[in-house]
């Protein structure tokens, strides 16, 4: 008479094989911890169960997968344990532990409000190779009693399948994180080479960066002068466009060029990673993510590598645009000859064929006027015009004149306003104004621009800059609400007093045109 294998097995053996197979029947890292957990409490008839997993540093636990303490007593329960009391003992001691009541024992720390009683404790090491990946930890057996040695070696030996069974989940998470990073990078480099705009560039990388990682939230920032300047934003991120900050895991990348990640960002909210996006030697950007659990040294090696091949994209995609910026700048200068060599002069005719004709009224004093008027509007137009051509010229070349720099800023920040402002320079600007005084100038209608993004709720906006023998004025006027009598000084109007008493200028801000929006006006007196 032949029997089964199962049949041969006594109980123990048993309900460790069910264990086993329980555990090994999935690869999914998160799902195989749930199994590992759940198998060892209906191994040992253990009403509570958790498996912590040790840092990266061995001093703590980066994760904490229990079973048996429902939903809601978690949340009352608050934060789950760090590694602390008997259970920082199996951290720093990884041998199996078995206590008839963990609240005798020398190093235990006592249960938070809310926790459930818990007398017998078991406790067993969980090792991926030689190192210890975390430890099981099983309370109070259904029946009251303790844990036995029996009970014990099972456990020891669950521990032991275990660390095979987390092995295999791993290698399999690496595999797919690399197809992941593989298709996300493949995925960056071509929507740079199809001419992608940047604004969409700069989005998909902060929706693919949040998936690498399995991210609640993402964004892209560059530095500002008085915080951080939002590029793009995923999930419940901060809104693009300026942020007010003086502190942030995101400076610091900036200012360090090194990855970072802690348990709380300040301009993501929750905890948060950021890597560098560089040009070259440079860091022009930051990717940052965050989620309400902490990321690992693993999360951070991928998304640090996705940074990287991410920079090589933002490197070209820059060369890209300086290449459109410059044929741009080509057809702007050849529209600006074509106005001054065809249309001022046209207008120059027009105007002195009727200064000769005003000559030949003398004797009707109603069509001089009008012909006075035809003149004066000729004159107007071709200021208007000649003012277009110093813009054209300027415009697409940083650095080459205060006109070019004021566009610059001004394109910048149309972003975040409903449609883009409308310029008018008057009078030599690139000469009149001084280095100095530029210094001060172009924050000052970064402020006024942004301010009007964040607050005014304007559909129009206006920037004046008018040089003369007496001076220079600057104007930046809106259609929106106006300013609130509730609103306060703010950071951004005391940024704009200051700099305008550090120029040695006059502010005033008040209503705009027929006292609708706001009105922000500087006077610099030549000196």
């Amino acid at each position: 008479m032949t029997h089964d294998a199962g049949e041969s097995l006594d109980e123990p053996s048993r309900r460790l094989l069910d264990a086993v197979l329980a555990v090994a029947g999935d690869l999914k890292l998160e799902t195989v911890l749930s199994r590992v957990v759940t198998a060892a409490c209906e191994l040992v008839d253990a009403r509570y169960g958790a498996l912590g997993v040790v840092d990266d540093d061995g001093e703590g636990l980066s994760a904490f997968v229990h079973h048996g303490v429902d939903e809601a007593t978690v949340r009352r329960i608050g934060q789950l344990p760090e590694g602390r009391g008997v259970l920082g003992l199996l951290i720093d001691q990884p041998t199996p532990l078995r206590l008839d009541d963990i609240a005798s024992h020398p190093l235990a720390a006592g249960f938070p409000p809310g926790h459930p009683p818990m007398g017998a404790f078991l406790g067993a090491p969980v090792r991926v190779g030689e190192r210890v990946f975390g430890n099981l930890y099983l309370a109070e057996k259904s029946d009251g009693s303790s844990f036995t040695e029996q009970d014990e070696e099972l456990v020891v030996g669950l521990a032991g399948v275990a660390g095979a069974a987390i092995a295999n989940a791993r290698l399999y998470e690496e595999a797919r994180e690399r197809e992941m990073w593989r298709a996300a990078v493949l995925e960056i480099a071509g929507t740079v080479l199809d001419g992608t705009p940047s604004v969409n560039v700069r989005r998909r990388v902060a929706e693919l960066g949040m998936s690498l990682v399995n991210a609640d939230v993402g964004c892209v920032v560059e530095g500002h002068d008085d915080g951080l300047w939002v590029l793009a934003s995923v999930g419940d991120g901060p809104r693009e466009g300026f942020v007010e900050v003086d502190s942030s895991y995101a400076l610091d990348v900036l200012d360090r060029g090194q990855p970072v990640r802690g348990p709380y960002g300040a301009i993501l909210a929750r905890p948060a990673m950021w890597v560098p996006i560089r040009t070259g030697h440079a860091v022009v950007a930051a990717l940052g993510v965050g989620r309400d659990t902490a990321f690992t040294t693993r999360e951070e090696q991928l998304l640090t590598g996705f940074g990287e091949q991410v920079s090589f994209a933002w490197t070209f995609d820059q060369a890209q645009s300086d290449l459109r910026r410059l044929s741009v700048v080509e057809d702007r200068e050849r529209i600006g000859r074509d106005l001054h060599d065809t249309v001022i002069q046209r207008l120059f005719a027009t105007g002195l064929s009727l200064q000769a004709l005003q000559r030949s009224c003398d004797d009707r004093p109603e069509l001089v006027k009008r012909l006075d008027a035809a003149v004066d509007e000729i004159d107007a137009t071709v200021k208007e015009i000649r003012s277009t051509i110093f813009a054209l010229q300027s415009s697409g070349e940083p650095g080459r004149g205060v006109r070019s720099q004021v566009l610059g800023i001004v394109e910048e920040v149309s972003q975040i306003l409903p449609r883009s402002p409308r310029v008018r320079f008057d009078g030599p600007i690139d000469t009149v104004v001084p280095p100095t005084a530029l210094d001060h100038l172009l924050p000052m209608i970064r402020e006024a621009l942004t301010n009007v993004g964040k607050h005014a709720q304007a559909s129009d906006v206006e920037v004046e800059i008018v040089a003369d023998h007496a001076g220079l004025r600057l104007r930046v006027v809106d259609d929106g609400r106006g300013i609130q009598p509730d609103a306060g000084g703010g950071f951004g109007l005391d940024n704009l007093h200051d700099r305008s008493r550090q120029l040695g200028a006059h502010l005033s801000i008040g209503a705009g045109r027929n006292g609708q929006g706001t009105c922000v006006e500087l006077y610099l007196p030549s000196t």
